[in-house]
């Protein structure tokens, strides 16, 4: 028996362990996700700063339309980009989190098992204790 508790409490620390790399690895995706999410917040405020100072300044020349046009489209494919970026970034984030509730989850199911197998122990040693404590009654009282 004390072979299957000392299984058990190893299966509980290896979970435990998965856990915690879990939740390391969540909090480092969720770190880039922040990053990610403040750099396309960036492009975007380039983009409409670019776009109110084409349509402020009312470009003449032709070649500066077609420059700031062509920034505002560079804009718009990096915003893509980084949208597209934040997009895959919290599908992995979510994933992770489902990961980690699987796992916590795996880990508490393991924990209940073996708390089971202590409470069942237990009571057996209790039974037994009992049962030497009615032995010894009963012959204290037959040899009375």
């Amino acid at each position: 028996m004390r072979v299957a508790e000392s299984h058990l409490e190893t299966v509980i620390r290896v979970k435990d362990f998965q856990v915690k790399k879990a939740q390391k690895e969540l909090a480092v995706i969720t770190v880039t996700r922040a990053h990610e999410e403040g750099a396309l917040e960036t492009l975007a405020e380039r983009q409409s700063s670019a776009m109110s100072d084409a349509v402020r300044k009312m470009k003449t020349k032709a070649v500066d339309l077609q420059t700031s046009q062509a920034f505002i489209q560079s804009l718009s494919r990096q915003i893509q980009r980084q949208e597209q970026k934040v997009q895959d970034i919290v599908a992995q984030e979510d994933g992770k989190r489902g990961e980690l509730l699987e796992k916590s989850q795996s880990k508490q199911m393991i924990e209940k098992i073996d708390q089971r197998r202590k409470d069942e122990k237990e009571k057996e040693q209790e039974r037994k204790a009992q049962r030497v404590i009615d032995v010894l009654a009963q012959r204290m009282k037959s040899g009375l």
